[in-house]
């Protein structure tokens, strides 16, 4: 099975690709998808839906996931956030895959062994996992994350 993984944010949002054949996870692809704060919201939003877009059909996955929101002190950012998941959300849609969402502390959870595990640990854990040095930047390490993180769970479910 094919997974993406897409750790969304409005200035950048990460996307990584594995393959996963029971017990063994590869890394197929990772990148990001950026925006300038000087473009428009909708233009921003279609950037990162038509990038995420173009990804999923150059590198074919068969199910998505993506990081669930994250609401902290400042509505602002988290504001932003909703924006970028929902642009991700729909090109997963768009793309005719299922979506699988995983909040933040489960995905550090299960990739860094600690639910507060900062960007480097995390990063680390992604390379140690797949077998490649850690990933940059940090939101396609992030998205990598999340991709492990469906593919964790995917098995648990199975075993069920």
């Amino acid at each position: 099975m094919r997974i993406a993984g897409i750790d969304p944010g409005l200035n950048a949002t990460g996307y990584g690709i594995v393959d996963v054949d029971g017990d063994e996870c590869r890394h197929v692809a990772h990148g990001v998808v950026r925006t300038r704060s000087a473009d428009s919201l909708a233009r921003r939003l279609v950037l990162i839906r038509d990038g995420l877009r173009k990804a999923f059909a150059q590198w074919s996955p068969e199910v998505g996931a993506v990081e669930a929101s994250f609401v902290g002190s400042n509505a602002r950012s988290a504001l932003a956030l909703g924006h970028a998941r929902a642009a991700a959300i729909l090109a997963l849609a768009d793309s005719g895959l299922e979506v699988h969402e995983y909040a933040p502390a489960v995905i550090k959870n299960q990739v860094g062994g600690y639910g507060q595990s900062d960007k480097a640990q995390i990063a680390k854990m992604v390379g140690i996992e797949l077998g490649i040095e850690p990933p940059g930047p940090s939101d396609a390490a992030d998205a990598l994350a999340v991709a492990i993180t469906h593919w964790a769970h995917s098995r648990l479910e199975g075993r069920l």
